[in-house]
């Protein structure tokens, strides 16, 4: 599938930087393309984990950082590895729908530790706990997830989570995020050479930028849910969420007498 003509990539970007510079847009030297990828690797960085503008851009998380993935169980197995380019869970993890079973739980890895101390079940997980593995720093730090009780069966649990995401390339030039952030990619990385090579702070790139910024969480807000479930009665859409009751709505009791 071909991408938008108005996608930004690496090249593009290149060119942005190199012309701010006063690189020019193409044949660079060594030392010059350098100094150009790292401004914009920093500005991508800025995109992805966007800095505390204003509170609403504090922390914030963008959707399509995102994805929605499958870990396969094992039998008896309570560990398992997570994504190299995991940044956290997003949630809980999910039965498949022709399971009808609540989601996992995320709770601390001291409770997960308890438990099986106390009683190392198997059957279906209704906890989980992330943790840290232990790293050398040959690679970057991994996590791993650890589930109570341990799997009696094969499933294939359904997550979201936070993805780190890889440098751009020239084998992977564009960032993600789509068409509709590339003003927001260059005016970033703009203004991490206007800060770093003219040392200027707040030039008027990062004014752009932060303008940009605001802009693009805001639109990006509007992919969130509509629906968050039945919050009171359920007559018109007519929901069953016990089994075997088919009224529209529960019968209330008081002292044994419905009322």
């Amino acid at each position: 599938m071909a991408e938008s003509g108005l996608s930004i990539g690496l090249p593009d970007l290149r060119k942005e930087v190199g012309f701010f510079l006063s690189y020019g847009t193409s044949g660079w030297s060594a030392a010059q393309q350098s100094e150009i990828d790292r401004y914009i690797q920093s500005g991508v960085r800025r995109v992805l984990y966007p800095p505390a503008v204003t509170p609403e851009t504090l922390g914030y998380e963008w959707s399509w950082l995102r994805p929605t993935t499958t870990l396969p169980t094992v039998i008896a197995q309570g560990d398992y590895d997570l994504p190299d380019d995991l940044g956290r869970i997003v949630g809980d993890f999910h039965f498949p729908t022709e399971e009808y079973r609540a989601g996992i739980v995320h709770v601390s890895e001291g409770k997960i530790l308890e438990e099986r101390a106390n009683a190392n079940l198997t059957g279906a997980p209704y906890w989980y706990a992330i943790r840290w593995k232990a790293t050398t720093g040959t690679t970057g730090q991994r996590q791993e997830v650890l589930f109570y009780p341990e799997p009696d069966t094969v499933w294939s649990l359904i997550y979201t989570y936070e993805a780190y995401q890889g440098a751009l390339s020239d084998t992977y030039p564009y960032p993600p995020g789509g068409m509709k952030l590339a003003e927001l990619y260059i005016e970033s990385c703009l203004a991490v050479a206007e800060s770093r090579a003219d040392d200027e702070d707040k030039g008027k790139h990062q004014q752009q930028y932060e303008a940009l910024l605001i802009d693009a969480i805001s639109r990006d807000r509007r992919n969130g849910a509509k629906f968050y479930g039945n919050m009171g009665h359920h007559e018109d859409e007519g929901f069953e969420f016990r089994r075997g009751w088919g009224e529209s709505t529960y019968p209330i009791t008081y002292h044994g007498d419905t009322i």
